[in-house]
């Protein structure tokens, strides 16, 4: 049975990869369960339970969200637990690892983020990788620049259980000059690149559906389409020419129009938009519908003025997360083209 453990140095989609990794194994009839063994409480989400309810329901796994994420402490209590408690710690871990395994081939665990950079967090990962022997391997978010001597003296402290790195967030059009430059210096210090993935703003968005819901808006039509994934935001502008080559600036959007403006919605309907927003609570006219209808793009009618709209998606596309089915296939995609998982097969034992 092995253990995976997935950590980060920054937010870099610890969550797609646990989640990714994990439906491409279970397609390959792998028995996958998935574990968050520390959570670290913050009072701005006192709740918590997101990521591993939908790690939940995309393994269709038996255990609660609660059950899932065992060990929830603030930041002062993991770094007694590390310290001070470290026997009773372990022994816990291992107690709910045990639960969690029971029939399974592999377990795929999140593990915390700010690795190398916050103490408390890197201790952690030394700590749960040493006493569940599992494998680690580090999510890497792209920048100009790596600091390789971090990484390399994180790399050393995990030794022979750390699995590799995979580089995320890179420009498509960077990806084969990372390839043959971050690749080679990584080699050089002993440590595996097993992916670099590009940057892809599907992945950054939010649905149709979570519009309509954080807006507490109504929708018209196309209920069917409110799955799709809206990437950027656009709102009408006020002059009297804008029309379609104003709208073709931005693919995939959101277009937010006052709703007396049918004229502006016409010609939006003729660009890449995924929906439709009218402010101030004033219904489309018909012919918007119509053509709305026949292109299969969901008209949503909110209360809010212009103004508090775009300020809500705007924040709203800042915090997207990747809880989404349609995602998570996308991102499989992703996986399947640049993932080494030959090379995870063969690591963690398991059957390609």
């Amino acid at each position: 049975m092995a253990a995976l453990y997935i950590t980060s140095m920054e937010a870099t989609g610890k969550t797609a990869l646990c989640a990714g990794i994990g439906k491409k194994l279970l397609d390959q009839g792998v028995k996958v369960g998935f574990l968050m063994p520390v959570q670290v409480l913050e009072t701005s989400n006192p709740d918590g339970y997101e990521d591993a309810a939908f790690v939940k329901e995309t393994f269709a796994l038996a255990e609660s969200s609660e059950q899932l994420c065992p060990i929830r402490l603030t930041q002062g209590e993991l770094w007694r637990s590390l310290t001070t408690e470290l026997a009773d710690f372990t022994q816990r871990l291992k107690q709910v690892y045990r639960k969690i395994s029971g029939s399974k081939d592999i377990v795929i665990m999140e593990g915390l983020g700010n690795l190398g950079v916050d103490k408390v967090s890197t201790l952690a990962c030394y700590t749960i990788a040493e006493t569940l022997e599992a494998k680690v391997i580090i999510v890497l978010r792209y920048p100009s620049t790596l600091d390789m001597s971090k990484i390399v003296q994180v790399a050393e402290k995990l030794g022979r259980s750390l699995l590799g790195v995979v580089i995320n967030f890179v420009p498509e059009s960077k990806i084969e000059i990372v390839r043959s430059e971050l690749t080679a210096s990584f080699n050089e210090a002993g440590i595996k690149v097993l992916g670099i993935l590009p940057e892809m703003r599907g992945l950054l968005g939010i649905s149709v559906g979570e519009l309509v819901e954080i807006l507490d808006g109504e929708t018209f039509n196309s209920i069917e389409s409110t799955d799709e994934i809206v990437e950027n935001i656009m709102v009408g502008a006020m002059a009297l020419d804008s029309g379609v080559s104003y709208f073709n600036v931005k693919e995939n959007k959101a277009v937010v129009i006052r709703g007396e403006r049918a004229d502006m919605q016409l010609a939006a309907l003729e660009t890449s938009t995924k929906c439709l927003i009218l402010t101030n609570n004033v219904k489309p006219l018909p012919p918007v519908v119509s053509q709305a209808k026949d292109k299969r793009v969901p008209i949503i009618v909110v209360k809010q003025d212009t103004s508090a709209v775009i300020s809500c998606i705007e924040d709203i596309l800042t915090k997207a997360s990747f809880r989404s089915s349609r995602k998570l296939a996308t991102f499989g995609d992703v996986l399947g083209r640049y993932f080494d998982f030959k090379s995870l097969y063969s690591e963690l034992g398991l059957k390609a």
